[in-house]
């Protein structure tokens, strides 16, 4: 385990969906005041692995990392700090009949089917879900988690892909459509139960800098 007096450095666990956006900025901070700080990266498993375990890892190779949070998903095995409420949007190639749109309706998506996650896994994306459901004529085709390999299956098969905006530069031809909607999710520091003292001192930093 990571936590307690452990002084080998605040690692953070990264990968191409939990990539440090908003954590270098708060870190830098930290540096300033704490000159002795270390951050080490962890890569992470692949989605796959991780979806088997959800945070298995959280604790034990890495404390903290950024990313969605999934509420049912998480519940229990984690804390979370929000940065912010991200809005879902619609990702699809520049050949999509509906590419001309500037924002989608979920009137524009009727005849279409769409890749969602799952029912089950975050109350954000089941009440975005729950919406859909209301238009019959649009289908829902479940993905069990989002890694790179949805991102280029959407853009290969020109599908529907609803997505995060935080994660619209994943794929490079795809393309990041406002959906005319007010569903989010939450996004920030996900982080283990137990900390290190570094780690702590950068979560309290971070905690008096988002307020």
């Amino acid at each position: 385990m990571l936590g307690g007096n452990n002084d080998g450095g605040i690692r953070i666990g990264t990968s191409l969906l939990t990539k440090c956006r908003y954590l270098p900025d708060f870190w830098a901070r930290m540096i300033e005041v704490y000159p002795d700080t270390e951050i080490k990266l962890v890569s992470q498993k692949n989605p796959e692995q991780a979806n088997r375990q959800p945070l298995s890892d959280l604790g034990v190779v890495y404390e903290m990392q950024e990313g969605l949070y999934l509420s049912e998903f998480y519940r229990g095995k984690c804390n979370f700090l929000e940065f912010r409420q991200v809005p879902l949007c619609v990702a699809m190639s520049s050949d999509h009949p509906l590419h001309h749109l500037k924002s989608i309706s979920f009137a524009d998506l009727n005849g279409y089917t769409v890749l969602l996650l799952r029912r089950g896994i975050s109350e954000a994306f089941d009440l975005l879900r729950n919406a859909l459901e209301q238009y019959p004529e649009i289908e829902i085709q479940d993905i069990d988690f989002y890694d790179i390999n949805v991102f280029v299956s959407c853009e290969m098969n020109n599908q529907i892909l609803l997505t995060p905006e935080i994660w619209k530069d994943i794929h490079p031809t795809l393309f990041v459509h406002p959906l005319e909607s007010n569903f989010t999710v939450p996004y920030g520091l996900i982080y283990a139960l137990e900390l290190s003292n570094q780690a702590q001192l950068l979560i309290s930093t971070i905690r008096d800098l988002v307020s």
